[in-house]
């Protein structure tokens, strides 16, 4: 990942040459500079006289006044210690998506880049640990089984096996559907709409200029609820209505992210912003923005996500590809699948207990398979992308984390020679 130096934006220029991951899936780990903070008396450099007996700490000896002065003392030292160090440059991995190190940092993910172009812009989020990803996974689990689970098994089991009526059965999915889903865009909601700039799109300061997941979003929750909404209604339920709403966000997704690429691929400028796509700007294929937005938003990656992301594709052709790849991958079979199911929905020789379980099923199933295969290709692709960067750049694959290793290991100067045995008296 990239280090930014702190202190204004008069541009001071780094030295070290931060080190690529292997798979380009997350952050590097060069070996980091020591940094010497001071954490209060018990840090190294700060003598200290005496020390305080534990069993006298509640006794009134005058000793607990003088280790309380003392520790002021020291930590005043420790503060003045670190006003008088230098600069020191702030080394970017997944922290770099937190609000903390945005506020203090001084340039934008993408000036870095375009100050260093051999430096494969890095992205400041990972899979391989922390609470984001246990989050955005756990949410997006609960939408799942929310909008598929449920209404499968409460049509099912109360129609045969409590033998209830349609309109109670729906009246109670109905109820029930969309819990978290209902959530989640609150909270988006939220955090796009609060005055800090962290979770906006970039070059947007405007509390209402929702990114284009959001109006994604709002277009197929909108579509789903009228659906329950028009299918319940009656006495006695339309339920082939009901089973349009799995094919519905097909249609809402799929088509917005075809409708994106294709505007992509003709080359036509952006008829209005479009997330970080300012109007009039280069429009992306449709799984940029979706993966953009859900990052920066759902993960709470913020902008920095988003800086890092635009600096990666605008740096390499192969993120470039395989974007416009994903995006015909999921747009295409999602659109074909909608069409499939509406077909078996409206077709009355299918009965309508079996278009009900197909029209919420299939599509989920659909996703789940896409999901299934989509995860090792596109980490194969940035495996790939990383190895054919090192080479354009005339370094050998692997060469950085060698380079790494060597970093890590002591000098021959910083190892301590071995001591001899001291000889011991004879009794």
């Amino acid at each position: 990942m990239p280090e930014v130096v702190r202190g204004s934006r008069a541009s001071i220029q780094v030295d070290r040459t931060p080190l690529a991951s292997p798979d380009g899936l997350g952050p590097s780990s060069p070996a980091r500079e020591p940094r010497n903070v001071h954490f209060g008396p018990e840090s190294p450099g700060l003598d200290r006289e005496e020390t305080p007996t534990p069993g006298l700490r509640g006794v009134d000896t005058g000793l607990s006044t003088m280790s309380g002065t003392e520790r002021r003392k020291s930590r005043e030292e420790a503060r003045k210690q670190r006003k008088t160090e230098p600069e020191r440059d702030a080394y970017y991995d997944s922290r770099a998506a937190t609000k903390r190190e945005f506020r203090r940092r001084a340039s934008t993910l993408q000036e870095y880049y375009a100050q260093n172009p051999t430096l494969l812009p890095q992205l400041p989020f990972t899979w391989r640990h922390g609470w984001k990803r246990w989050k955005l996974f756990f949410t997006i689990f609960l939408i799942i089984v929310d909008a598929c689970v449920i209404p499968i098994v409460l049509f099912y089991t109360m129609k045969f096996i409590g033998h209830i009526e349609g309109w109670i059965i729906f009246a109670v999915v109905a109820t029930i559907w969309g819990g978290p889903t209902y959530v989640e865009f609150a909270v988006r909601s939220l955090r796009l709409w609060k005055k800090e700039n962290f979770f906006r799109p970039l070059g947007s300061s405007n509390k209402w200029a929702f990114d284009i997941t959001h109006w994604i979003s709002v277009l197929t929750i909108t579509a789903v609820t009228a659906l329950l909404i028009v299918g319940s209604a009656p006495h006695i339920v339309w339920l082939r209505v009901l089973s349009m709403p799995a094919p519905a966000i097909l249609y809402c997704i799929g088509g917005s992210v075809f409708a994106l690429t294709m505007w992509s691929l003709s080359g036509k400028r952006a008829p209005f912003r479009i997330s970080s796509t300012e109007k009039g700007g280069e429009v992306y294929p449709g799984v940029y923005y979706l993966i953009e937005d859900v990052v920066a938003v759902n993960a709470n990656a913020g902008r920095p996500f988003r800086e890092a992301l635009a600096a990666r594709y605008k740096a390499s052709p192969r993120f470039r590809r395989m974007i416009k790849v994903q995006s015909l991958f999921w747009s295409i079979p999602s659109l074909i699948v909608a069409i499939a199911c509406t077909v078996v929905v409206v077709i009355h020789p299918v009965s309508k207990d079996v278009a009900y379980g197909v029209g919420w099923g299939v599509p989920f199933v659909f996703i789940g398979i896409w999901v299934v295969i989509t995860i090792p290709w596109v980490r194969h692709d940035m495996h790939k992308e990383t190895v054919t960067w090192e080479e354009d750049c005339g370094i050998a694959p692997g060469t950085r984390q060698k380079e790494k290793q060597l970093q890590l290991e002591p000098t021959d100067s910083e190892r301590e020679t071995p001591k001899e045995p001291v000889p011991q008296p004879e009794p």
